[in-house]
């Protein structure tokens, strides 16, 4: 169904069009609000109760990719994905780029472990505190912001460390990979997936196309600079996988998923406007995922113990 619209709605939904002949078949309406300023029933503009952290941003991501999640994966992919690590509630986790901290609270509830979480987006940040403290978990799975540029940790202190897709956009790279490998007990683990560009690059004007583009400058890394950086870390990777085809798998079902749904309740005009800048920044990185040239992979490392003799 689509509902009447001004010219300047028209101008929203053709914004949409560029980006539609992904997901084919799929007619999105926007719709007016009513006066008390909801939506309809079953819109995606309004929540059952509203908080200072919220934004339609806040609203949306979750949406898409489900509840206290801002990127692709739920919480049957997060367990799958940190096999490696057989959690149990003696363990303590530290969790960096935790978004709105639905991996920490799943590991919290799922594993019973204590997670501390990480998030560089304060409005985010914020709301993940929120959720948390909602969920009865404000103590065993806060998320706070912080600077991934200049952070500090306290050493000897985790036993895992895990990070989704957030060190693509931090230039030190280095500094940070040595504060983790400072946190790691010995025997620590640290298990991460991220955007990296390929050994080869076959498309250096997409590439940097794609950089400019994103909201934060991504510096990337290939899989060869992780590994030497973190050997110098005394982190010996133990898997190095390449999850890109899964990944865009996400995005996909992720968007095809929200749009069936939207395409029937509609969404208000300040979803509109929202919706349309987040489905252009999954679309550009769908976009550069399919050429190759930018690869997701998933890295697990166990610190070493002590000065071995394998060391000298």
């Amino acid at each position: 169904m689509v509902a009447s619209a001004s010219q300047s709605q028209k101008a929203k939904i053709t914004l949409l069009a560029r980006i539609k002949a992904w997901w084919d078949g799929y007619e999105l309406a926007v719709v007016q609000k009513s006066k008390n300023g909801e939506g309809g029933e079953d819109g995606h503009d309004v929540r059952a109760e509203k908080h200072t952290w919220d934004s339609a941003r806040v609203q949306l991501v979750q949406d898409v990719w489900g509840e206290g999640f801002s990127s692709p994966g739920d919480a049957d992919y997060l367990i799958e994905m940190l096999k490696p690590f057989a959690l149990t509630p003696a363990m303590s986790v530290m969790e960096l780029g935790a978004g709105l901290g639905g991996a920490s609270r799943v590991m919290a509830e799922h594993f019973g472990v204590w997670v501390t979480a990480f998030e560089a987006d304060r409005v985010f940040a914020e709301a993940g505190a929120e959720l948390s403290t909602m969920s009865g978990l404000a103590k065993k799975a806060p998320i706070a912001a912080f600077d991934p540029e200049n952070f500090e940790f306290k050493e000897m202190s985790c036993d895992c460390i895990y990070s989704k897709e957030s060190f693509f956009t931090v230039k030190k790279k280095k500094e940070l990979l040595g504060v983790i490998g400072d946190a790691l007990k010995d025997r620590g683990q640290f298990l991460f997936t991220d955007f990296v560009k390929a050994e080869e690059v076959k498309d250096d004007d997409g590439m940097a196309e794609w950089q400019a583009s994103e909201p934060v400058m991504p510096h990337l890394w290939s899989v060869k600079d992780y590994d030497m950086a973190l050997s110098r870390q005394k982190i010996e990777i133990r898997i190095t996988e390449d999850i890109t085809d899964n990944f865009r798998a996400l995005i996909t079902k992720g968007w095809a998923d929200y749009l069936a749904s939207a395409s029937h309740s509609g969404v208000n005009e300040e979803m509109a406007a929202t919706l349309v800048a987040e489905a252009e920044l999954w679309a550009r990185r769908a976009k550069v995922l399919e050429s190759g040239d930018l690869r997701v992979c998933r890295i697990y490392g166990l610190k070493k113990q002590g000065n071995l003799l394998s060391d000298w």
